[in-house]
């Protein structure tokens, strides 16, 4: 129980020194669960991803939609308080949440890919991508960006994660 007190006392130290610093929008959050700790940090909108899988092919992904645009996060979850955790991200482990209420869920970035016929000019930073399944021990953790598309015009509240905890991580891309 002392670890659950250390946890959330370093999460609501994250919290402070970012509200102390005067910046317009949270760049990084913390949550404490039941079962896992995560972060969310970096919510960005960006035009397409383009990477290099393990099949050392190029692909590229983007909107699927005219007047829609990727919005990624870069997500860290740990394991400080289970023996095992096992996870699963897909479309339904989270969702980012609009001021007008709509919501989208997480983008499946291998469903929704292009290959590409030559090497790009240069790979996008948000690497490699949280997806699929993990199986995450005691006192381990796993880093990686999820991928979103929303409309041009969404105003970004809030990522949901509905993963072995549910938690609401109120944020902002302005």
């Amino acid at each position: 129980m002392t670890r659950f007190w250390y946890i959330a006392a370093a999460a609501l130290l994250v919290v402070s020194l970012a509200s102390a610093c005067g910046a317009d929008r949270l760049t990084s959050i913390t949550q404490v669960g039941r079962g896992l700790t995560m972060n969310v940090r970096d919510l960005q909108q960006v035009d397409g991803i383009i990477y290099q899988d393990e099949d050392f092919k190029y692909y590229s992904v983007g909107p699927a939609q005219p007047g829609h645009q990727l919005v990624v996060a870069e997500v860290t979850i740990w394991n400080n308080l289970s023996g095992r955790l096992s996870l699963f991200v897909n479309e339904e482990a989270a969702l980012l949440q609009g001021a007008d209420g709509r919501e989208f869920d997480a983008l499946d970035p291998y469903g929704r890919r292009v290959e590409l016929n030559e090497a790009p000019a240069a790979l996008s930073p948000h690497l490699p991508f949280l997806w699929g399944p993990s199986d995450l021990p005691q006192d381990f953790n796993i880093s990686g960006w999820m991928v979103f598309e929303v409309p041009d015009d969404l105003e970004v509240t809030r990522l949901e994660w509905e993963q072995v905890d549910s938690l609401r991580f109120p944020l902002s891309l302005s």
